[in-house]
């Protein structure tokens, strides 16, 4: 029996509870909480009581609807996660890495893996994909540079790349999973934005079946599902048991998961995997597609379009910033884009992206293309240019060090003790343990004082 089945059947037992959650199912909802959530959310809000399941060991409900996920991802076991795809990357590297492994990490993941270097110990090698200048954004990872580190740093234990990056290029995984396994090598691959792309060929192919060891998926971020609705799959044929990442995963995460998420995340799966919701997600995708062509057909305008996941519309306008469009489409349109850098803009869609959102985007852009507003460069912008790092400690061998703060000119060659990264998209400019270079001091000249190591 499902999750949603379980709750429906329970509810017409009429038994009293005295346990938590303590709105007693709706019977308190705060009045503003009842206005802007409404009743029904509290109502589907248990804890693990006789009959429920419980997340950290499930052997009920929530292990079937697990099961069920798995089964549709064709994945050995998935995960449901109620605290986002953060805590999937962290389970995923605590399971794995043990203090003084070697991790080899593609420096435009999430700042999320700065957490488990912290708590593994383990030692970062950092991959520093190629930058995109013309757009502002990392490119694909390059394969033959890959097995170059590989090859050079025969001890490195697993590899962590994010597929599809923030802004939708994507990389090759199956030749990647291939010299991952030639290697010895756990591929763990963060497709937080991919979570559509098993139940749409077109979007792209999920690292899963092309022979990722884990994945981790952020349902809200694509697929339409609560914040912060995630999953972790475990690939089919990977060595990699299920104990070890139930057992992370249990260290992490809280005692009392949110049963209205984990409905969530039940329903938003089902729903995908529905006749219903594959003929939904074809609409969705088909006005998507519309509107880039549409948008390719503005003089002016461009549209990243090489190798990347079409819910990601990454624009750029002649003669103008990124910052500059961001900021003219806001004030005059009231449209918030997802990310700005200093040539591009991103605006993410997603099963909740309408068609008259899509219309609203291709007019705005339309009339600021036409208008050829005359814009002059503000120079206050930060402009983005990928620091390699230097590595002296690693982040878990300088956490909880002491530290003090000092002015940014005196900060030079010495060891950081801040994670400094601009979000969205949340990728390290500068972690602790790493020494400040010349180009950190100048990408960081708006700031006054700097954490050092003492």
């Amino acid at each position: 029996m499902s999750i949603i089945n379980f709750i429906e059947k329970f509810k017409k037992l009429n038994r009293t509870l005295f346990t938590t959650p303590s709105h007693g199912q709706g019977d308190f909802v705060a009045p503003l909480s009842l206005k802007h959530i409404g009743h029904k959310f509290f109502t589907c809000d248990y804890s693990e009581i006789e009959g429920f399941d419980n997340l950290s060991n499930p052997i009920g409900i929530i292990k079937t609807a697990q099961d069920r996920a798995a089964e549709i991802y064709d994945a050995k076991a998935t995960f449901f996660l109620t605290n986002g795809s953060t805590s999937g990357i962290v389970a995923s590297m605590y399971a794995i890495l043990k203090r003084g492994d070697k991790v080899l990490i593609a420096r435009n993941c999430h700042k999320s893996v700065y957490n488990g270097l912290v708590l593994t110990g383990a030692v970062p090698v950092w991959l520093m994909p190629q930058y995109n200048r013309d757009w502002g954004i990392f490119d694909a990872i390059n394969i033959d540079y890959l097995e170059e580190i590989l090859s050079k740093n025969r001890d490195i234990k697993v590899f962590i790349m994010t597929n599809p990056t923030y802004e939708g290029v994507m990389s090759d995984i199956y030749r990647i999973s291939n010299i991952c396994k030639k290697y010895n090598v756990i591929l763990i691959v963060d497709e937080a934005h991919g979570a559509l792309w098993n139940f749409h060929k077109a979007l792209g192919t999920p690292a899963l079946i092309q022979g990722a060891d884990i994945v981790v998926q952020s349902l809200h971020k694509t697929a339409g599902a609560l914040n912060p609705s995630a999953l972790l799959h475990i690939g089919k044929n990977s060595p990699l048991g299920t104990q070890a990442i139930k057992n992370a995963l249990n260290l992490i995460t809280t005692t009392s998961p949110s049963y209205p998420l984990l409905v969530n995340i039940e329903a938003t799966i089902e729903f995908l995997n529905s006749e219903k919701g594959k003929l939904y997600l074809y609409d969705f995708v088909k006005n998507v597609n519309r509107l880039i062509r549409a948008l390719k057909n503005i003089p002016n305008l461009e549209v990243y379009s090489y190798n990347n996941d079409v819910t990601k519309i990454l624009v750029k306008v002649t003669n103008m910033s990124g910052y500059e469009l961001s900021n003219i489409i806001y004030e005059k349109y009231g449209i918030e884009d997802e990310l700005a850098n200093e040539k591009s803009v991103l605006f993410l869609t997603g099963l909740g992206t309408s068609k008259s959102k899509l219309k609203k985007l291709e007019k705005a852009l339309s009339e600021i293309c036409a208008n050829n507003i005359k814009i002059t460069e503000d120079d206050s912008e930060k402009h983005f240019e990928p620091i390699e790092p230097r590595v002296k400690y690693t982040p878990g061998l300088v956490w909880g060090r002491e530290y003090k703060e000092v002015e940014l000119k005196y900060a030079l060659s010495r060891v950081s003790m801040e994670l400094i990264a601009d979000y969205p998209p949340g990728i390290p400019v500068l972690l602790p343990g790493e020494v400040i270079k010349k180009e950190h001091l100048e990408y960081l000249s708006d700031r006054q004082k700097i954490k050092v190591l003492v």
